[in-house]
């Protein structure tokens, strides 16, 4: 067992540098990927809030309640994160065959996962606003205005953003703020 711990020790003393060089690379190498590791968890947006689902926010059974009963669901898609939001969207279509008089509804939801992200879905809502062909709804959500250009209503209900667009799909502008009130009575809650 002496022979071992004098061959050690005899090896430590010949390899002396080698072995200090190799540690301080070994110590430098794991600091390096500490810090990496640190710096892409800290960039890494904190959820606070979990994004809304559009589809969540309109069921199967409730778009038929306004779209009938041959309502097929389209578009969904689960939230992604990118930055402070999650996105989602979901649609929903009548089941006319005839595709210019398909009737649709809509929903895109942008969700604020922090705070952060709350208060982007709020200055960027106010800074998207047109300042023509724009009709303000009340008593819906937060804040609501009908972009009558586009044939969508925006809604800014708590940490959300939606935008909800209801009636014949091929010709969007001709949404009215009625339609799409009804639509948004079943999704702002």
């Amino acid at each position: 067992m002496n022979d071992h711990i004098q061959s050690a020790k005899t090896y430590i003393l010949e390899n002396k540098k080698e072995l200090i060089i190799g540690t301080v690379v070994i110590v430098a190498f794991i600091g390096l990927v500490t810090t990496i590791a640190l710096s892409v968890y800290n960039s890494i947006p904190k959820v606070v809030y979990q994004p809304a689902s559009a589809c969540n926010l309109l069921t199967p059974a409730e778009a038929k309640e306004l779209l009938g009963a041959k309502t097929l669901q389209s578009d969904a898609k689960p939230p992604v994160l990118s930055g402070d939001t999650g996105t989602s969207r979901c649609g929903y279509a009548d089941g006319n065959p005839d595709k210019d008089s398909m009737i649709i509804a809509a929903i895109m939801v942008r969700s604020g996962i922090n705070d952060k992200g709350v208060q982007q879905n709020k200055t960027e809502f106010a800074a998207g606003k047109p300042s023509e062909n724009v009709e303000d709804v009340k008593d819906l959500g937060d804040s609501a205005y009908f972009n009558q250009k586009l044939g969508q209503l925006n809604v800014l209900n708590g940490r959300e953003w939606i935008i909800l667009s209801y009636g014949v799909g091929a010709t969007p502008e001709a949404n009215t703020v009625e339609q799409v009130v009804e639509l948004a009575h079943k999704v702002v809650r």
